[in-house]
């Protein structure tokens, strides 16, 4: 999922609701995130709601992102594990050798 560049405070409920339509519907083992533009506050905290709704789900996360401090502020702010990639390409291809999240009784939609 990419974010725009100029995403607005207004806009994370609907990019939130939007992640647990994608999870519910597709199912995915993985979630990558690419919030490759400035990092405002409604961006990050975005991320962090992706990042804990990933982890509701039992998906994996990653967050494709090249701002060095945000990926820092990332990592540190999250509750669980969180991979950052400098590049989609990169993010995909460790998404893809990465297990599938489990599929045991779980909430996993």
């Amino acid at each position: 999922m990419r974010l725009a560049p100029a995403l607005g405070v207004r806009h994370r409920a609907a990019v939130t609701l939007a992640i647990e339509e994608l999870l519910h519907a597709h199912r995915p083992a993985h979630l990558v995130v690419a919030a490759e533009g400035v990092w405002t506050p409604a961006v990050f905290s975005t991320v962090l709601r992706a990042h804990r709704t990933a982890l509701e789900h039992r998906v994996g996360f990653a967050v494709v992102t090249a701002a060095p401090t945000a990926a820092d502020q990332l990592v540190s702010n999250s509750s669980g594990p969180v991979r950052v990639h400098r590049s989609l390409a990169q993010a995909l291809s460790d998404a893809r050798s990465q297990p599938a999240a489990p599929t045991g009784t779980g909430p996993r939609p």
